[in-house]
């Protein structure tokens, strides 16, 4: 069955089993954690002409009590007076199906359980089928499929390795009886009468399988399966060309679930793939209208942006003067503020460029030359080139306010140079200053 749905009761559908005495009814509702079963009733029906009223005011009923929202999905499952079978003609592949109506007349749908070949027909007159729609639309309900009630029991007998299977059904006081094929498609269904049962059934099926004649998928010498419900028949398992099964405990209500949540397809009146189809339409014109919006606020954004850009250009055009000003104006400043620096420098050490100075004046003629001079706490250190008498030269002459020169070690970055010149002296400390002796007076001076 087909369960999705994007109209208004998209979460509610309903399944309906109508027998000849009463009418089975389960609601399914989608919830956060998918399908589930919300309600269920089986309710008695007359016989007569009483039958089809009776039978929509139980539906409106259950409707209006179960709050069931106009539009919902409606699967209806019928017994074999209803929707019956034309099994695949044994006269070919081409022949064509022998239906009871006229095929103006009827509604008709392929039985696809079985594959491509040996398929079935499902056939319903158009008057029941127009009385049931009727009555689905009178309780507000959308007819989508109807289903045979054979359909309940195919993917079981599926499984059982014969060429015919025939099962008997009974549900309350109704009877039912299913023949299906060796890849299980469906040859025939019926309601049993009340004579059919017990020592009667073997005769039954022997006029069903005559019926049939020869399915093309059939295997000679190989027993029919037969499944009925536990004491149903007397001693099944004696009979000839037959092998008994008992039909599995399961309630009706769940033999509907099974056959809701599966994919098989019964005689479509109302296709649910146009409802999809309109959904995907206005799924993607409301897309396309998120899409043009979402590019019309990218557009108005662009453009906002580039507003944005140019407004900044135009202040930067209009502050790049000041700015180089500023740029000038802090150039000046720092170097305004390294002359201010080096003046402080030597106001505070005056005699750092005295030694110098002195050592430039008294340097000894070429070949020495200088390469290395330092003054620092009182030491001046200095390294060159030359010979034993510019050495000599040096020593004779020591640099005024310093003492003799001494021996210095040369810096690393100088040794590999070997500099024959590598002095050093250290600054003596100021003499103090002694006071001359006051002179006696004269001896003629007088005295006061």
């Amino acid at each position: 069955m087909r369960n999705f749905s994007p109209s208004a009761g998209w979460r509610h559908q309903l399944v309906l089993s109508l027998s000849p005495h009463s009418l089975c009814i389960l609601h399914f509702y989608r919830g956060l954690l998918g399908w589930k079963r919300a309600h269920e009733l089986s309710v008695p029906l007359p016989e007569g002409d009483g039958f089809s009223s009776q039978l929509q005011q139980q539906l409106a009923d259950c409707v209006t009590r179960w709050k069931i929202p106009p539009a919902t999905r409606a699967h209806w499952v019928l017994a074999g007076d209803i929707l019956g079978i034309v099994p695949p003609s044994t006269q070919g592949a081409g022949a064509p199906p022998s239906l009871p109506f006229p095929a103006s007349d009827t509604r008709t749908q392929v039985d696809a359980f079985g594959g491509a070949e040996g398929t079935s027909l499902m056939w319903m007159h158009k008057d029941w089928v127009t009385e049931i729609e009727r009555i689905s639309s009178a309780c507000r309900l959308d007819l989508v499929e109807l289903y045979a009630r054979a359909q309940l029991f195919q993917r079981m007998v599926a499984k059982q390795p014969a060429s015919l299977r025939a099962v008997v059904e009974a549900d309350a006081s109704d009877q039912y009886l299913h023949v299906y094929g060796a890849n299980g498609t469906m040859l025939r269904t019926r309601v049993l009468d009340a004579g059919d049962t017990n020592e009667h059934l073997a005769q039954t099926l022997q006029v069903e399988l005559a019926a049939l004649g020869t399915p093309a998928d059939s295997a000679p010498g190989r027993p029919v399966q037969l499944t009925t419900p536990k004491g149903y028949a007397a001693e099944p398992q004696t009979w000839a060309d037959y092998q008994h099964h008992v039909l599995p405990a399961a309630s009706h209500s769940d033999l509907l679930e099974k056959l809701w949540r599966s994919d098989q397809g019964g005689i479509i009146v109302r296709h649910t793939h146009n409802d999809m189809v309109q959904a995907l339409k206005v799924l993607s014109v409301g897309l396309g209208a998120a899409g043009l919006a979402g590019l019309a606020l990218m557009v108005w954004h662009d453009g906002r942006l580039v507003r944005q850009i140019e407004e900044g250009r135009d202040r930067v055009r209009k502050d790049l003067p000041k700015v180089e000003a500023a740029k000038l104006l802090k150039a000046r400043t720092l170097r305004m503020a390294d002359a201010v620096q080096a003046v402080n420098t030597a106001r505070e050490s005056p005699s750092a460029l005295g030694p110098f100075s002195q050592l430039v004046a008294y340097f000894p003629p070429p070949p020495a030359t200088l390469q290395y001079f330092s003054s620092d706490n009182g030491v001046v250190a200095l390294a060159g080139q030359g010979n034993e008498a510019s050495v000599k030269w040096l020593q004779e002459r020591p640099l005024a306010g310093f003492g003799a020169w001494t021996d210095f070690p040369v810096p690393e970055y100088l040794a590999a140079s070997t500099p024959q010149i590598h002095l050093q002296s250290r600054k003596e400390a100021p003499k103090p200053i002694v006071p001359a002796p006051a002179q006696p007076p004269a001896s003629g001076a007088s005295q006061p």
